[in-house]
This record gives structure tokens, C-alpha cells and sequence, in this order.
């Protein structure tokens, strides 16, 4: 018999909560650790087409990358607010929620060095190192087998990652062989990272973008859903409890190209 407490305590030796940034709010967010897990749906975010997926298909446990819980509560309104709404149906289907966000980002195997490995990078390195565990942090940089001109690079990588689109910001014309990346929202750090040919996250400002291209530094804005590849690295390590564990299909991207 597998409870969400075997499969948090798996989990955490994947992805230690200790190593989630002081702002995050990690683990448990709703449920009983000794309750039994039957099936697992793996998903980006707890939303309320995830919840109806997983009430439909019979979910006792959602494990999220973001938090189903980020911002304090202040009340539960059940009239007219969607998270109260969420809460509420999963308390009533019994469905726990385990939400593993930037400790799953920073592990030594974890999210960033996932993203790294889809792009077939080499020699990669952790692009700023957690000062619990230098072999664990923010990010990933290495470098690709062979040099990419970058009409070549965004093609490979739209196929690597599922993408759509992506936007770029160019700041040189070299051709791309050092790639460094960081999902989720990382514009903050373009000041920082090493130099590489090309920087991939989500969430570039334009403010960001300009600075960009006054320090001659290439970037592609793969969107924050670009993280939707964790539910591949959370379903193919809970699978090995022996449990069912299924992928959200629900989820899509809340832009809209027009």
C-alpha cells in the first residue's frame, strides 16, 4: 500500500524541500499523509480544469510543480472566488495535493537539468549553485554537439520542448554552440549568467529585452509553460512506487497568438 506520505518522502529524496527558495511555499498543501494514493495525476498547476480531470479519472493525488497554495489565504469564499472553488472540490473528492516548484527546479536531477538533457546539451554545469549543495541550483549551461545558425537553433528547440512559439531578443549574430538556460521566470538573471551564446527562460520583460541587447546578450523567451515538460520528469520517477500515475491533457498555455 503506497500513502502520500511514501510518495512526498520519494519525492523529497529527488528534490529535498530544503533546497526551495525562502519566498516558495513547498510540500504538502491539502490532504492527510496517511491517506492511500490509488492513482496520481502529474500537472504544471492546480487549476480547475485540472481538478475536474482528476475528480473525473478518479485522482486521490495531484503532485504540481507550482503551488496549489502561494499567496496567504485570508478566507474561503465558495460565491464567487475560483481558489476557494478549487479548495473546496478538492476536499470534497478527497484528492491531496503535493506541490513540488523551485527545490524541484534547483535538484541535481531535477527540472533545470531535465530541460538541459532535452536539448542534448553537454558538459553541463549548474548555472548558479545553491549554497546548501553546489551540485544543485538555479539553471543549467553546456553546450551543443555542434553549432547552430539561430533561424536552426529555434527550430530544434520548439521541437525539443513542444513549443508553438517563442520570442527573441538578439543582441550578436553568433552562431549558437553555448546555451545556457533557466525555466520558469528568469529575466532577473540575464546581469548574471555566464557567457554563453544564447539564454533561455520565460518572462522577459521589455526593459529586460533592451538591456539584452545593449550588452549584446541573445535570448529566447520560451514562456513559462515551457515547464509543462515536468509532468515527463514527475510521472517517469513516482511510476517508480509501482503506482499509476498519469499525465495532465488539460493543460495548455493561457496566451493566445493572434
Amino acid at each position: 500500500m503506497v500513502k502520500v506520505k511514501n510518495v512526498f518522502d520519494h519525492l523529497n529524496r529527488l528534490a529535498d524541500i530544503k533546497l526551495a527558495e525562502k519566498w516558495d511555499n513547498v510540500g504538502l498543501m491539502l490532504g492527510n499523509y496517511n491517506d492511500e494514493v490509488n492513482k496520481v495525476l502529474v500537472c504544471l498547476d492546480v487549476t480547475t480544469d485540472v481538478v475536474d480531470e482528476a475528480i473525473k479519472n478518479g485522482i486521490n493525488l495531484i503532485v504540481s510543480h507550482h503551488p496549489l497554495i502561494f499567496k496567504p489565504l485570508k478566507s474561503l469564499n465558495f460565491t464567487d472566488d475560483f481558489k476557494s472553488n478549487i479548495i473546496r472540490n478538492l476536499i470534497q473528492n478527497n484528492i491531496s495535493v503535493i506541490s513540488f516548484h523551485t527545490n524541484l527546479d534547483s535538484a541535481s536531477l531535477g527540472l533545470n537539468d531535465f530541460l538541459a538533457k532535452k536539448l542534448k546539451l553537454e558538459e553541463i554545469n549548474v548555472l548558479f549553485e545553491h549554497e546548501l549543495d553546489h551540485n544543485s541550483g538555479l539553471g543549467r549551461f553546456g553546450k551543443l554537439s555542434k553549432e547552430m545558425d539561430l533561424e536552426e537553433f529555434i527550430k530544434y528547440l520548439k521541437a525539443q520542448f513542444k513549443l508553438e512559439t517563442v520570442s527573441a531578443v538578439i543582441g550578436n549574430n553568433k552562431k549558437i554552440h553555448s546555451v545556457a538556460i533557466l525555466g520558469g521566470s528568469g529575466a532577473d538573471f540575464i546581469y548574471s549568467i555566464p557567457d554563453v551564446d544564447i539564454y533561455l527562460t520565460g518572462d522577459v520583460g521589455y526593459h529586460a529585452a533592451l538591456d539584452a541587447i545593449e550588452m549584446k546578450k541573445n535570448i529566447i523567451d520560451i514562456g513559462h509553460f515551457s515547464e509543462h515538460l515536468v509532468k515527463e520528469l514527475l510521472q517517469d520517477y513516482i511510476r517508480e512506487l509501482n503506482i499509476v500515475v498519469e499525465q495532465s491533457n488539460v493543460e495548455k498555455t493561457p496566451f493566445v497568438i493572434l
